[in-house]
């Protein structure tokens, strides 16, 4: 696998990269275009010193670069003008397209309330969010999951029907 193509190479660890990348940044564009990209160029060209073959290793280092990078994209000064901005774009066309104000904020009201409760449940149990987000949403095969986190399988899809379980409550306590 040392004579992987760069095209091999970012196909398999985008989804990875842009994932968390976009945990951070809640930007799809600038998770893929300034953070995923940045990531797997710099790995790409230091794969000579690494050892590109152990996916366990080479997953966890893209994992903790993104989200350094994206951290680091939230700092600077530029982006964040750049992120505000496109935030309040899309507000206003968001608003523009609806005819109903109170439609418009309901839909603004529970986006935040959203947000707000997978924050709370990051903070609160941070290794069945990652694993919630990792297979669900990343598709990383729940053995790849266990192996990380040494689990079993049954473990894994344990804390995952944990997960959506805490969730649900969470939300039915506001929306019944």
């Amino acid at each position: 696998m040392n004579n992987q193509t760069f095209e091999e190479f970012y196909l398999k660890y985008r989804k990875i990269s842009r994932g968390y990348a976009y945990g951070v940044l809640h930007d799809w564009s600038a998770a893929d275009d300034d953070v995923s990209q940045d990531v797997l160029y710099k790995m790409y060209t230091i794969k000579d010193g690494l050892n590109i073959d152990n996916e366990k290793m080479m997953f966890s280092l893209i994992k903790r670069a993104s989200m350094n990078k994206a951290l680091d994209y939230i700092k600077k000064s530029s982006s964040k003008h750049e992120f505000v901005c496109q935030e309040e774009v899309a507000a206003f066309l968001e608003e523009q397209n609806s005819v109903d104000a109170e439609e418009v904020f309901l839909r603004k009201e529970k986006k935040e309330f959203m947000y707000m409760v997978l924050r709370r449940f990051r903070k609160k149990q941070p290794i069945n969010y990652e694993i919630l987000i990792q297979v669900k949403y990343l598709e990383i095969s729940v053995e790849t999951v266990a192996e990380e986190y040494g689990l079993t399988k049954s473990g894994v899809n344990n804390r995952i029907y944990k997960a959506k379980h805490w969730l649900q409550e969470e939300f039915r306590k506001v929306y019944e």
